[in-house]
This record gives structure tokens, C-alpha cells and sequence, in this order.
């Protein structure tokens, strides 16, 4: 199993939030997710965690320390 990342810099958008359904709803239990945010749209993650608490993933949010902000999940 391995890791799958999406980047949703430099903004987030319709499309890359279907995407970001797909992925998550054809991903298998065990299996890792991370996506990469502008630091400045750290506030609209709320919808991206909304997506994964639906889809039964744990998720951990980090800032980075230049314009990044992380989110690591695994679907359960």
C-alpha cells in the first residue's frame, strides 16, 4: 500500500475537490493520503477534512514552516 499525495497549491479549486472525492472514496483501508496546501488557504481545510471524516479516514493537519500546510490521512 502506498501513499498517494495531491497538491492544491497554488489554490484550491472545484476540480481539484472532486478529485479529492474520488480518490478518497476509491482508496483502501491502511491506505495513505497527503495533500499540500498554500499556508494562505489553510483556513478553507474545512471542507478537505469534512471530505475525509465522511469517507472514514484519521487525519493530522500540520503548518509547515515556509508556505506549506500538510494534511496526512489513512483510510481506516
Amino acid at each position: 500500500m502506498g501513499e498517494i499525495s495531491l497538491d492544491f497549491r497554488p489554490g484550491i479549486t472545484p476540480v481539484k475537490m472532486e478529485t479529492l472525492k474520488r480518490v478518497v472514496a476509491d482508496m483502501e483501508a491502511g491506505q495513505h493520503l497527503s495533500i499540500t496546501l498554500e499556508r494562505t488557504d489553510a483556513h478553507q481545510a474545512d471542507e478537505i477534512l469534512e471530505i475525509l471524516k465522511e469517507n472514514n479516514y484519521n487525519y493530522q493537519t500540520k503548518g509547515g514552516h515556509q508556505a506549506e500546510f500538510y494534511i496526512k490521512a489513512k483510510k481506516l
